[in-house]
């Protein structure tokens, strides 16, 4: 026997394992387990036949569908209008500017260089 004591895992898996026998173990008892016929009950050979069966429906009629085509909708109307657009100026930038460049070492294009 092992000297460590187990793991929370190894405790799940095992537990996890026995519930899913005793599953199994169920399953196949209750699969096996047939009803118990009285003695001198026949086992019948074959299903009755098929009787056959009238169904009667009552109540109003369904109208009959009908189909109709439209015609398309008229095309659409348009409107002019003029519209006097002024422009603002901008407002002046305050605060210290800020670096938008690269942040590391530029990379060569020249396809020789070594790295």
């Amino acid at each position: 026997m092992s000297k460590t004591a187990p793991t929370w895992g190894s405790v799940v898996v095992t537990g996890l394992a026995g519930f899913a026998v005793g599953l199994l173990v169920a399953a196949l008892l209750v699969a096996g387990n047939s009803p118990a016929r009285r003695t001198g009950e026949s086992v019948p050979s074959s299903p009755p036949p098929a009787q056959p069966v009238t169904v009667t429906v009552t109540g109003q009629p369904l109208p009959p569908v009908t189909v109709t085509q439209s015609e398309p909708p008229p095309p659409p109307s348009t409107t002019t209008a003029t519209v006097s657009v002024t422009r603002v100026p901008p407002a002046p930038l305050t605060g210290s500017p800020t670096s938008l460049g690269p942040t590391s070492s530029p990379v060569p294009n020249d396809s020789s260089t070594q790295w």
